[in-house]
């Protein structure tokens, strides 16, 4: 089991300065995290989401034969 290694203050500290320094990349504002944090998921997808085989494009291709 792998364990979550928390930053410490100062480490913290430098993260967010370095993420606020990156227009392309600004963390979330604590409103804006209330707002989406009830949607993030951990894990992987449900069995229902997972990709569908590219083979379902091409429906008059057939494998094997001539």
């Amino acid at each position: 089991m792998k364990r979550i290694i928390r930053p410490t203050a100062e480490e913290d500290a430098a993260i967010t300065k370095a993420a606020m320094a990156d227009p392309d990349c600004i963390p979330f504002t604590d409103e804006e995290w209330e707002a989406v944090k009830h949607t993030v998921v951990r894990g992987r997808n449900k069995l229902s989401d997972q990709k569908v085989s590219k083979l379902s494009n091409f429906p008059n291709l057939t494998l094997g034969g001539d």
